[in-house]
């Protein structure tokens, strides 16, 4: 958890990263990009082919009284890293790559559109309500199907 200080402001002279359970000691880093060299330098099997822009340093903090984790952006960094109690954790984690189909979710499977034949009768007879039938069904008057709805606007509108 990121203890932070409240009296006068004494520079850590080391603090923890931490990548899969992996934890080393580093420096503090005097800006972002110095960060991700000792990210890469500390951790070279798991980051060195990863791009810099997908790898991110977390805190945990103490907010409200609950522990909740906080990325560090590039520009908070040096106030951010000042703060920090002597061995304090930083937790490394690179995002997920944009790239990688097997990253993306499926696109949603939708159900098919029942072809109707000219009657505006479906042409599959499999797809039959398993509820019976109601009798407010018959009480109600018959809206236009999609079909006879869209056939008006194209004489409406002359898009034949």
């Amino acid at each position: 958890m990121a203890m932070y200080r409240t009296g006068p402001t004494i520079p850590a002279d080391i603090i923890t990263y931490r990548y899969n359970h992996k934890l080393v000691y580093v420096r503090p880093a005097d800006n972002y990009e110095q960060a991700l060299d000792f990210a890469q330098k500390e951790f070279p099997d798991e980051l060195e082919n990863i791009p810099r822009d997908r790898i991110t340093f977390v805190i945990v903090a103490n907010m409200s009284g609950e522990r909740k984790p906080v990325r560090i952006s590039e520009s908070a960094w040096p106030a951010a890293v000042a703060r920090l109690l002597r061995a304090e954790v930083i937790d490394i984690v690179v995002r997920p790559d944009p790239n990688d189909i097997k990253e993306k979710e499926a696109p949603p499977m939708y159900l098919e559109v029942p072809q109707l034949d000219g009657s505006g009768k479906e042409k599959d007879s499999l797809r039959h309500s398993r509820s019976a039938p109601s009798s407010r069904t018959h009480s109600r008057s018959r809206s236009p199907t999609p079909s006879t709805h869209s056939q008006k606007s194209t004489k409406l509108f002359g898009f034949i």
